[in-house]
């Protein structure tokens, strides 16, 4: 997993074409829920000895604001401040 720009990247978001590929992806957003569990998923494992403890998915970012974004858009105000996002107003 890993974002567009890699090339050796063979999963960006997960039961999604590539978004490079597929200029109408963000019209869809549970690839990127489905990819927000997975994420949550692998934070579940506990680090082995003298490892790093796992930070996610870096390239989820602007994901997760495009699906704030969304649920905005719609009136979900509530949910898509969970987000975290503190200039989330100047979308609205």
């Amino acid at each position: 997993m890993g974002g567009v720009g890699v090339p050796t990247t063979r999963i960006i978001l997960l039961g999604s074409p590539n978004p490079a590929n597929y200029p109408s992806f963000h019209k869809d957003t549970d690839p990127i829920i489905f990819t927000e569990i997975v994420e949550f998923a692998l934070s579940l494992a506990s680090p082995a000895k003298g490892q790093d403890v796992f930070n996610g998915l870096p390239h989820l970012q602007a994901y997760r604001l495009i699906r704030a974004n969304a649920l905005a858009e719609v009136g979900e105000v509530q949910l898509a401040s969970r987000f975290g996002y503190s200039s989330l107003h100047f979308i609205i």
